[in-house]
């Protein structure tokens, strides 16, 4: 068993991932015992003790050494996740440099503080009633579970963004590797290692644990040292790991990303100015990565009438002639399948392309269209079709798309296509209202990693809205706020003292706290319990 991996075992229970490009079984991998788990997680939580007295500065060292250490070995991990997943290299190594970058952001995130958010309001004993001294900041929620993703080995995988963001804030991470990739995950966590012994990171610090089966997550979710859940998957994984932390006797948050339907509506405006750029550059994104995207755009709003017939003759061509590549494993070819045989059997609803079975792990690029009464009648075609596929729909009347839009489940993104002042002002408000990011005349595939991204969105796209898996906001998930009132300045943590030692950001004396208005000031609000 690796070192990451605490604990020891006699004959271990072992699986092999099998690797869709030569259908060849990889080696067998241990999985982790009952004791591994507990030991992991016991660690993590006398790692989190000693790691939320760091200083910002040396957070910040410990993320570049990791990034430093991915990156020295990135040509053998991409070789590995090639292998273990089809996926191309050059998609790989975009993954890698993304994943370095990453840990990079946080790494300037830290020392600027910004994520502390330390806010201080300074004593009024003038207000009526007098205000007292009060400062605030966020604190590391404590150890931190993180399921890898099958689709993004790198990014979202053992070094991804949730393991980035809950080491950037202070929190301790282990990490269940995707049961799909298991030597790319192991190379991650070597790398991973080296880099804060390097550091001297307190032992408990990062955690590896490998499993074929549910019961190691199982186990992981529902250990009392865990304080929260990051994950990337599928819609009945997240929404399992979510009940059971629900069902914990001290719940706690679950981060999940799950299934997203990326809806794309198009105008006739749109199809007549950019009609055949639509079809080829809506195939592209389609068909990149084979489908398997997490915002792939998966249900298409397309006019009657001539332009939308020309739309969909020519997405067909497209989809004809584009590349293909394996799914990531059979299971999930073997899902797609049976997906696309369930629709293809409802009145309403053809094959405009594909919808066959080429081999264990390839599928035909697939178009399915259904008319308005199928799409509204079957909620099998409000899905997520996670593979090359989508279901195109046709519109009429602006009501009867704005109808079926209302059935649509919440997703990580809505796209428009239309020309200036085209679509509707209902179309731009259901828009945000089902999607956490609206694409305007471009496509959904494609996540900036920067402030301003929102990778989230309403149940069943995540389990919580109000947080984002990529870009800087990302930290917030595994920080609380904590309030210190009339603390003395020696007592209190460095970034609320009142001469600032570190110099990290923070609002003082806001203009709220100014204002002084009736009802604002202390005693205002509830103090005591009933």
């Amino acid at each position: 068993m690796p070192s990451h991996a605490p604990g020891q075992t006699a004959e271990p229970t072992t699986f092999r991932a099998t690797s869709p490009l030569t259908g060849e079984d990889g080696p067998s991998i241990p999985e982790a015992t009952e004791a591994q788990v507990k030991a992991a997680v016991t660690a993590a939580t006398d790692a989190y003790r000693a790691l939320r007295t760091w200083r910002p500065s040396r957070l910040a060292a410990l993320l570049d050494a990791v990034a430093d250490a991915l990156e020295h070995r990135s040509h053998e991990i991409v070789a590995a996740a090639r292998q273990e997943t089809g996926l191309a290299v050059a998609a790989l190594e975009g993954e890698s440099l993304r994943t370095v970058g990453q840990l990079r952001m946080f790494s300037r995130l830290v020392l600027t503080g910004r994520h502390l958010e330390a806010t201080v309001d300074h004593a009024d004993p003038g207000a009526r009633p007098p205000r007292p001294d009060l400062r605030r900041m966020n604190v590391p929620l404590g150890p931190v579970a993180v399921f890898g993703a099958s689709n993004f080995p790198l990014a979202f995988g053992v070094a991804g963004g949730d393991t980035a963001s809950a080491l950037a804030a202070g929190c301790p991470v282990v990490v269940k590797g995707h049961p799909l990739h298991p030597v790319t995950s192991t190379l991650c966590a070597e790398a991973i290692d080296a880099a804060l012994r390097d550091m001297a990171a307190p032992p408990g610090t990062f955690a590896l644990l490998q499993g074929g089966s549910h019961a190691v997550a199982r186990q992981l979710v529902t250990e009392p040292g865990i304080k929260a859940v990051g994950f990337t998957g599928s819609t009945a994984g997240g929404r399992a790991l979510y009940d059971l932390a629900a069902a914990r006797p001290e719940p706690i948050p679950v981060f999940a990303e799950m299934g997203s339907v990326n809806p794309v509506v198009i105008f006739e405006s749109a199809l007549r100015v950019r009609g055949a750029r639509i079809a080829t550059e809506l195939a592209g994104s389609l068909l990149t990565r084979t489908g398997q995207l997490c915002t792939s755009p998966g249900i298409l709003f397309v006019p009657q009438g001539e332009p939308g017939d020309a739309l969909v003759a020519a997405l067909r061509e497209e989809l004809l002639a584009g590349g293909r590549g394996p799914m990531l494993s059979p299971g999930m070819a073997g899902s797609l399948t049976s997906a696309l045989e369930e629709a293809c059997a409802t009145p309403g609803v053809s094959l405009a392309t594909g919808g066959h079975r080429l081999s264990a792990v390839e599928l035909e690029n697939t178009l399915v269209i259904a008319d308005a009464k199928a799409f509204s009648a079957g909620p099998h075609l409000r899905e997520e079709y996670f593979g090359p596929a989508s279901v195109l729909v046709r519109f009429g009347p602006m009501a009867e798309l704005l109808s079926m839009l209302d059935l649509l489940p919440g997703s990580l993104t809505f796209t428009i296509h239309a020309e200036p002042g085209d679509a509707p002002d209902p179309v731009v408000a259901l828009a945000a209202e089902r999607a956490g990011r609206i694409v305007w005349n471009d496509y959904p595939t494609g996540v900036a990693v920067t402030e301003a991204m929102h990778h989230g969105g309403p149940y069943p796209a995540t389990s919580s809205a109000a947080h984002t898996s990529v870009g800087p906001a990302a930290i917030r998930r595994f920080l609380r706020p904590v309030s210190y009132q009339n603390t003395p300045d020696a007592v209190l943590p460095e970034a609320l003292r009142e001469r600032n030692p570190l110099g990290l950001s923070r609002l003082v004396d806001s203009e709220w706290t100014r204002a002084g208005e009736p009802g604002l000031s202390a005693g205002s609000g509830c103090t005591g319990r009933a």
